[in-house]
């Protein structure tokens, strides 16, 4: 190496390098190498067949799912909802049940938020089958945890009716999350026995407390199951979800991380 007396007037002469540079060649490859190794991952990620049957319990979420790829459903993406915002339901069956909790609709809310789905939809006569969250590209099973329910996420679930003499699945994405109107949405996906949508709103009632109004509007190539079957089997199920909510409710109000963690986020 050459030292100059005066390294402000003096510049180093020029070296070559011993280590040669790689052509340009190499680089442009390894580029693409790295371009087509991420977009393998990321479509990996979309696809049904990574999915880990062997992890859903249920028989009939298993066989939904194979049913789709039998239909060329090969991405999530491919999954769409049967209603989505601004659609006309004047052709839909609309049902509507009222609910009270007593606790304020803040709190409420924020349960109803940020509860983990995964126990929210473990009750007697339904099960959580796996989730699949569109923004992080993620499928949830139900022996872990998905705390808050945000837009497209999509829920596969399995339905116990008679008792568990019938066992229906059922595939539903968020569509709506609106902290303003403390309003829920979700839309069936199509392709299943039915189409239409479900909307849960939390009121403020004049006592401090919260009314959940669950409105569902439905419809299916049959119009006796749309008349008589499904309010009758579907009343029994959202009041036992909304029931179950009011347990894990109750259940933060004595212990309240959970709910001040959620109301934190909410305000």
């Amino acid at each position: 190496m050459q030292f100059y007396s005066d390294p402000v007037c003096h510049e180093p002469e020029a070296t070559t390098s011993l280590i040669p540079k790689p052509p340009k060649t190499v680089w442009l490859t390894c580029l693409v190498s790295l371009v087509l190794l991420v977009s393998s991952f990321a479509q990996a990620q979309n696809q049904l067949t990574e999915i880990d049957l062997e992890h859903i319990r249920q028989a009939t979420v298993r066989q939904y799912i194979s049913e789709q790829q039998d239909r060329h459903i090969k991405c999530f993406s491919d999954l769409h909802p049967s209603v989505v915002q601004n659609d006309a339901l004047d052709d839909f069956r609309q049902y509507e049940k009222v609910y009270l909790i007593k606790e304020s609709v803040h709190e409420v809310w924020a349960n109803y938020k940020y509860a983990s789905q995964t126990d929210v939809w473990e009750i007697n006569r339904v099960s959580f089958g796996m989730a699949f969250c569109r923004d992080s590209e993620e499928v949830v099973y139900a022996d872990e945890l998905l705390f808050g329910m945000e837009v497209g996420q999509i829920y596969f679930l399995n339905l116990k009716i008679l008792h568990g003499l019938y066992n229906l699945p059922v595939a539903f994405e968020v569509t709506t999350v609106d902290r303003e109107r403390r309003l829920f949405e979700f839309s069936y996906l199509k392709g299943g026995k039915a189409e239409g949508k479900q909307s849960i709103q939390l009121m403020e009632t004049p006592q401090g407390y919260t009314e959940i109004v669950h409105k569902s509007f439905v419809r299916s190539d049959s119009k006796f199951r749309d008349k008589y079957l499904y309010p009758f089997f579907h009343n029994k199920l959202i009041r036992e979800f909304h029931s179950n909510m009011r347990r894990i409710i109750t259940y933060n109000a004595k212990n309240p991380r959970l709910a001040q963690a959620g109301l934190a986020v909410d305000k």
